[in-house]
């Protein structure tokens, strides 16, 4: 496993291609160079891997195999395993079971907003950030441990996996916001040249560090991922086949899952640092706090420009990506059959983990090596989301042979949506935290999930309707297709250089800067 350039005591000199730079001594050791430290939020990353996986395959898969079980057809006949003809009670009505799922998918995007709001505005000024991420992470896993029992076929029992479904929907973005503001900490602590015309140097290796560090974090939780997919596939080939079992493996294994999520979360907690928050005002009450400090952040749009469109570009193809996989898995069952494609739906879950490991590593060991600029790697990965969109368009028609309807097209496009989604995931997370001021990352990081699920619950009610409305399964792919169009657009607009240089972090000033040719850019 590669490792980033983190030492127990970092006081060396630091060279980068022919500029030699003056050692660099810190007055104290900075924690978050220490190998331990980020070993242990490795670890606390791959905690999270098993219950995420279950929560974006087999949750959906469980709840989509529940309804067509209890639904039925137009005609008032029992569902088929083919096809998206199949109908449930959804509040005083009837929908589609696969619209279903993407009507509740909506209503916990919605639910997240509002715990992403409050929580974006206060986590900057706790001092148990600590405690707030792993708890987060172990009621993540607790709310999996229930679904081993939950084998009924009836209403009750898909309004309690339901349930679940939106509790583990919601603190998800929970864990996600206080884990993404840690990945500064790790950059901030990068032994860096001083000196104004060290600057680009400086951006340089940082951003490197920073992929690093954002990859590895990805990695282990697709590798964690990976783990509970790998024993899903032994339960759905060891305890009898697809037809006689069906979901209830996938159950079993959402359950393994939970406690697996629980345990190393319980491990890593002994090593992860506490992080010491800002100084909440006096007389603040937090529920206001975090209304205000909200309005603040949109003020400062004019001060980071930059990291404002970034964010919002990010937010946009991010909801279509969300949209894209939570359309492409239902497709991939209710195609190729309910029941009878569960077994081989196992493996195509743990090879679209595997090969979004793939994706990221790649990245990480091709950017600094292959001398292409980071905003071209990213164009490169938005064109790929955009052509992967528009295949799924040509599904629309029923006189066109592809579009999603054949068993090659989504392992295909699996491999390599999976692959390249993952390492754009990775290049934003490491782009972002170089656009934020230093000291509001929690913020920041809780502004993308906050704008994601304001405008993601809107895209999954719109999915919903379209396919319900008319019944066709692939026409919430046009849509889609305008997401990533925009933000393409918007991810255009973005200035990098400037957006680093608003920020004014981890570049620090000296009275003799040094002299360097040929500095790398950052754009």
């Amino acid at each position: 496993m590669p490792e980033v350039s983190i030492e127990d005591n970092p006081k060396k000199a630091t060279s980068y291609d022919s500029i030699e730079v003056q050692e660099v001594e810190e007055p104290q050791e900075n924690i978050w160079n220490r190998k331990s430290i980020y070993r242990s939020w490795l670890l606390l990353c791959y905690s999270t891997g098993p219950v995420a996986s279950m929560t974006r395959t087999y949750v959906p898969a469980v709840i989509q195999s529940i309804g067509n079980r209890i639904g039925h057809s137009r005609n008032g006949g029992p569902c088929s395993r083919r096809g998206t003809d199949c109908y449930v009670r959804f509040g005083g009505g009837q929908v589609n079971s696969t619209s279903y799922v993407l009507y509740v998918r909506a209503i916990t995007t919605a639910i997240e907003g509002v715990v992403t709001l409050f929580l974006m505005g206060i986590a900057d000024y706790s001092n148990y950030r600590k405690i707030f991420l792993i708890g987060s992470i172990l009621l993540y896993g607790a709310f999996a441990l229930p679904f081993a029992g939950m084998t009924g076929n009836n209403y009750p029992t898909l309004k309690a996996v339901t349930t679940l479904y939106i509790l583990l929907g919601i603190d998800d973005s929970i864990y996600q916001i206080i884990e993404g503001s840690y990945i500064p900490n790790f950059m901030r602590a990068a032994n860096t040249p001083k000196g104004t015309v060290a600057e680009e140097v400086r951006k340089d290796m940082i951003l490197k560090r920073g992929s690093v560090v954002s990859v590895m974090g990805l990695f282990l939780g697709n590798l964690g991922g990976l783990t509970a997919l790998l024993i899903g596939i032994i339960i759905s080939y060891g305890r009898g086949g697809p037809m006689t079992d069906g979901y209830h493996n996938f159950l079993l294994a959402i359950t393994i899952a939970g406690c697996m999520t629980m345990v190393f979360a319980l491990i890593s907690a002994w090593f992860i640092p506490n992080e010491k928050g800002k100084e909440k005002p006096k007389g603040e009450i937090l529920l206001l706090l975090s209304v205000k400090r909200f309005i603040k952040l949109l003020k400062e749009i004019r001060r980071y420009p930059n990291a404002f469109k970034y964010c919002i570009a990010w937010v946009i193809w991010n909801v279509s990506f969300s949209n894209f996989m939570s359309l492409f898995v239902l497709l991939f069952r209710s195609t190729l059959g309910l029941g009878s494609s569960d077994g081989e739906y196992t493996v195509y879950t743990f090879m679209s983990y595997l090969t979004a490991s793939m994706g990221s590593i790649a990245w990480m060991f091709l950017y600094p090596r292959a001398g292409i600029k980071i905003k071209s790697w990213g164009y490169g990965f938005l064109l790929f989301s955009l052509f992967t969109n528009f295949w799924g368009c040509l599904g629309i028609s029923s006189t066109t042979a592809v579009g999603f309807k054949n068993r090659w097209e989504f392992w295909v496009f699996e491999v390599f949506y999976s692959a390249s989604s993952s390492a754009l995931r990775s290049l934003n997370r490491c782009v972002y935290s170089t656009l934020l001021p230093e000291g509001d990352e929690a913020q920041y990081f809780g502004l993308e999930i906050m704008l994601g699920i304001a405008t993601g619950w809107v895209g999954g009610l719109v999915n919903a309707t379209i396919q319900d409305r008319t019944g066709n399964a692939a026409m919430p792919f046009l849509p889609n297709t305008f997401l990533v169009a925009i933000s393409i657009c918007l991810y255009f607009t973005v200035d990098f250089e400037q957006g680093m240089k608003d920020a004014e972090k981890m570049v620090e000033e000296s009275e003799e800067p040094c002299s360097i040719d040929n500095a790398s850019q950052a754009k």
